[in-house]
Order: C-alpha cells, then sequence, then structure tokens
C-alpha cells in the first residue's frame, strides 16, 4: 500500500469505527459539524491535496479542539507531507485526550510502523487491543500483522493475523497474507490451506502467483504448473512481480 493510500485508510478507520468518545470516557465528543469538516477533509487527503485537507481539518479543530481525531486526521495531513516533528506533536496532543483509545493508538502505532519504529508500533497496537469499546479491533491486528512482516518478525505477524481471521474468516486479503507468512515460516501446508481458501473467494491472479510459489516449495511440479496455467488464462495482462518473476 502507498504511503497515502495507508493514510487514507487510517483515516477513514479512524472516522468510522471509533466509538463515542464522551460516552466511552476518552475526551469531547466529535460533533456533527467536526465529523463532517473531517469527513471533507481526509476526501481532499485521499485526492492527495494535504492543503485543502488542511483547511477542513482547521475548521474542525476550531469546533472540536477537544476531539482526539481531530489531532489524529491533522497528523495523518501533516504526515502525507513528510512534516514528521508536526505529525508527532499531534499524534501526542490526541494521545493526551484519548491515550487509552484503541482507534486512536492504532492510528498511532501505523504511523510509528511508516517510520521504522517498530517496538514502539508493536507497544501501541498491542495497548489499541486492550480497549474494549474498540469497533474495529481486526484493523489493529492486521496493521500489527503487516508491520510485523515488515520487520521480518514472520511468528508474530503469524499470530496476529490469525487472530484477525477469527473475526474476519473470508477476509481475502487476511488470507493471502497468512499464506504468504506461513510459506516464509516454512509451514507448506498451512500456506496451502490458505492460499486455496482465499481461492475459492473468487479467482485473483496475486493468488494464483502465491499459490504457484506456494506448490514449487512443496516440491508439487503438476500443481504450480496449473496454477500457472491459469494465471496465463484467466489473466493474460499480469506481469508477475517481486518473487513470482522469478518463474515463467
Amino acid at each position: 500500500m502507498r504511503r497515502l493510500d495507508w493514510l487514507v485508510a487510517v483515516a477513514i478507520l479512524l472516522l468510522a469505527g471509533c466509538a463515542t468518545a464522551e460516552a466511552a470516557g476518552k475526551g469531547k465528543a466529535l460533533s456533527a459539524t467536526g465529523r463532517t469538516n473531517l469527513v471533507l477533509a481526509q476526501s481532499y487527503l485521499e485526492r492527495n491535496q494535504p492543503d485543502k485537507a488542511a483547511e477542513w481539518a482547521a475548521l474542525a479543530l476550531k469546533s472540536d479542539a477537544g476531539a482526539a481525531e481531530v489531532h489524529v486526521v491533522l497528523a495523518l495531513i501533516q504526515a502525507s507531507s513528510g512534516n514528521h516533528k508536526k505529525a508527532e506533536r499531534e499524534f501526542n496532543r490526541a494521545l493526551r485526550i484519548a491515550p487509552d483509545d484503541g482507534a486512536v493508538l492504532n492510528a498511532h502505532a501505523s504511523w510509528l510502523c511508516d517510520r521504522g519504529q517498530m517496538a514502539e508500533a508493536d507497544e501501541a497496537f498491542s495497548r489499541a487491543l486492550l480497549d474494549g469499546n474498540y469497533r474495529s479491533p481486526i484493523q489493529a491486528l492486521a496493521n500489527a500483522g503487516m508491520c510485523a512482516r515488515k520487520a521480518g518478525q514472520w511468528s508474530k505477524a503469524e499470530a496476529y493475523l490469525r487472530r484477525a481471521l477469527t473475526i474476519a474468516p473470508q477476509n481475502g486479503p487476511l488470507l493471502l497474507l497468512l499464506a504468504d507468512t506461513e510459506l516464509r515460516l516454512g509451514k507448506i501446508l498451512e500456506a496451502q490451506a490458505f492460499v486455496q481458501r482465499r481461492d475459492s473467494l473468487g479467482s485473483d491472479a496475486a493468488t494464483l502467483e502465491l499459490a504457484a510459489r506456494i506448490e514449487d516449495a512443496a516440491k508439487n511440479r503438476h500443481a504450480a504448473a496449473r496454477y500457472r496455467q491459469r494465471l496465463r488464462d484467466e489473466f493474460p495482462d499480469h506481469v508477475p512481480t517481486g518473487e513470482g518473476a522469478r518463474t515463467p
């Protein structure tokens, strides 16, 4: 995921997945006006227009300075422009308002991971998962799993992603991530099972490419060839990338 895509995804999930802050005892609840302005801010962030995003976020700040979500969105806008010192200050303000809010902690942890601060990110993800009012724990689990993968901590990634899959057992991206993670751990049977589950949800080039690599690892030439034939037949314009590019 590109950095901008990640920032927008975090902002959307922050606004969609938070419990009412005041009801949860985590700072001032975001007003309807403030929420509208933040939604507009994130729409401009999605269009890679951080200056416009900042204008709408500033309006939200004027009406809802005590709402943690405002400061998180401001932090994401600053991060999108590479202003990480300012982003850090906004995250710190959000955390002072809502130190135990799962959505705030998940956003902060994702930013820390993007900055390469893996240990701090993992601690923040763990704290996010302690919030019983957090409506989107699957997002923190998935992000924690992807962060662990980025750090090369494959067993930790496996544990987080398996927990996420118990919440959403038919989630295609999670199944694909788990299949790849199990392959990297040398757990071929598990990798086969997860990639087959992903394939059963609908044909996808990345799934077929990974399935072929898993069968290569299993030394099952015929199964690998079948997946590659499907890849050519079903996705003739697909260009293999990364490890999948090594085998025709």
